[in-house]
C-alpha cells in the first residue's frame, strides 16, 4: 500500500447519480442495468448503485460477480462480456442473464443449465457498426431457430453495443435498426421479447432529447453514473454530480530543471519515444504514483496551474512553474476520468477511502434540466 496516494470515492453522490439516471430512464419505460465493472467487485460501490434504485447489476468479470454474490447482493446479475464455453458453469450458477453472440457458448450454457436443473436467460447481441461483439442482422433467423432448440435457455432479448471499439455514436437510426431486428425475431418466435437493450451511456443523450426509439426498454449504464457526464462530449450532464473520484498524492520532489532531457532519446519502458518542448528551466514536481496506478489521458490536476508532463511506472512528473509555491510533503489533488478511476480502483498501491457526505466539496452538482443535454 502506498501511503502517499489516496483515492477518495464519494458514495453518496454516486447513489444520487444512480437515482437521477434511473428516474430519467424509468420515466420513459426503460429499465437499466447498473454497470459496476469499474468498481472491480467493490461491494460498497455496488450498494451505492442499488441505493440509487438500480434493480439489475452488470459486470464483465465473473470474479467481480462472484464477490458481489458472496457479499450477499441479491439483485439480478447480467454478464456483459460474452462468455466462453469453458465458463458456462460459472455463468449459469452466478448470473441471471448474459449477452451472447456465439452458438458454441450458447450450447455450453444450455448443457450446463440442463445439468443443474436451471434456466438461463440470454440476450442475443447484434452487430450494428461498432465492430465489437454481435452477429450480423442477416444471421438472426438462423441463430434464433438454433437457440429455440437448446434446452435450459430463454431468449429474452436482443441487444447491441456501440461506441466502445469503433467509436460509433448511438443514433436514432442504428437503434431503429435494433428495434427492426427485435420485431423480426418476435415474429419468428410468435411472442414478445422482454428486453430490447439499446446499449450503454451513449444512448442517454437521445433519451434526454426524447429521441430514443419507443421500443428500447433496457440500457446498460455505468459511465454516466460514475462520471456525471455526456460520454460523447465529456461535458457535465445537468442534474448529475461530477468529480466523484479524487486522487490525492504527496509531492516527493520539487526541483528546478531544464525542460529538455540531456542525451540520446530512446524508447521508454511503455514502448513510446518521449517528445519534449524546450521551455527553458522549469519547476518540476514528482508525486508518488505512476502508470501502474492511473491513466494519464484522463487525469486532470485540480490546480489549473499544474501541468502533467509524463509518468513512469511509479512517478508522475509535473510542471509547477505556473502554480502557487509548493513544498515537499504537500498533497496535490486530481480529478479522474473513467480510465483513471478504473486503474486507481484496480491498483493495490492506492489507498481507497469512501465518503458518504453529499455536500463534500469533492463533487460538483449541476442544476437539473431533465430533458436536455448540455
Amino acid at each position: 500500500m502506498n501511503p502517499s496516494a489516496r483515492l477518495d470515492i464519494n458514495l453518496q453522490q454516486l447513489a444520487d447519480n444512480a437515482r437521477t439516471v434511473t428516474d430519467w430512464c424509468n420515466q420513459s419505460g426503460i429499465e437499466i442495468a447498473g454497470v459496476v465493472k469499474a468498481a472491480c467487485g467493490d461491494v460498497r460501490i455496488a450498494h451505492a448503485f442499488t441505493e440509487g434504485g438500480v434493480d439489475m447489476l452488470a459486470d464483465s468479470r465473473l470474479e467481480n460477480i462472484d464477490r458481489l454474490r458472496r457479499a450477499g447482493l441479491q439483485q439480478p446479475m447480467l454478464l456483459l462480456r460474452s462468455p466462453s464455453p469453458s465458463q458456462a458453469s460459472q455463468v449459469v450458477e452466478q448470473c441471471d442473464l448474459s449477452l451472447n453472440s456465439e452458438l458454441a457458448s450458447l450450447r455450453a450454457l444450455s448443457a450446463t443449465a440442463e445439468q443443474l436443473g436451471k434456466r438461463h436467460a440470454v440476450i442475443l447481441m447484434v452487430e450494428l457498426g461498432d465492430r465489437r461483439e454481435g452477429i450480423l442482422p442477416g444471421r438472426l433467423p438462423d441463430m434464433v431457430a438454433r437457440i429455440q432448440d437448446l434446452p435450459g435457455l430463454d431468449l429474452v432479448g436482443i441487444g447491441t453495443n456501440l461506441g466502445c471499439i469503433g467509436g460509433v455514436r448511438t443514433t436514432e437510426y442504428n437503434l431503429g435498426q435494433l428495434v427492426q431486428c427485435a420485431e423480426r425475431v418476435e415474429q419468428q418466435l410468435q411472442r414478445s421479447l422482454r428486453y430490447i437493450s439499446g446499449g450503454n451511456s451513449g444512448a442517454l443523450p437521445l433519451l434526454l432529447q426524447q429521441r430514443i426509439p419507443e421500443r428500447i426498454n433496457h440500457l446498460r449504464i455505468g459511465f454516466t453514473i460514475l462520471q456525471g457526464k455526456n460520454p460523447f462530449t465529456d461535458q457535465p450532464l445537468s442534474g448529475l454530480n461530477t468529480g466523484l473520484f479524487t486522487l490525492n498524492a504527496e509531492l516527493i520532489e520539487i526541483q528546478t530543471k531544464a525542460s529538455m532531457p540531456e542525451g540520446d532519446i530512446v524508447v521508454d519502458a511503455f514502448g513510446h519515444v518521449p517528445q519534449f518542448e524546450d521551455r527553458g528551466d522549469r519547476i518540476r514536481g514528482i508525486v508518488g504514483f505512476g502508470r501502474l496506478d492511473t491513466d494519464l489521458a484522463t487525469l486532470l490536476p485540480r490546480d489549473p496551474g499544474v501541468e502533467v508532463l509524463g509518468a513512469s511506472s511509479d512517478h508522475l512528473v509535473l510542471d509547477l512553474t505556473e502554480s502557487r509555491p509548493w513544498r515537499v510533503g504537500d498533497s496535490l489533488s486530481f480529478d479522474l476520468g473513467y480510465g483513471a478511476s478504473v486503474q486507481g480502483i484496480l491498483s493495490p498501491y492506492v489507498r481507497k477511502t469512501f465518503i458518504h457526505d453529499a455536500q463534500a466539496d469533492r463533487g460538483h452538482r449541476h442544476r437539473a434540466v431533465p430533458r436536455s443535454v448540455e
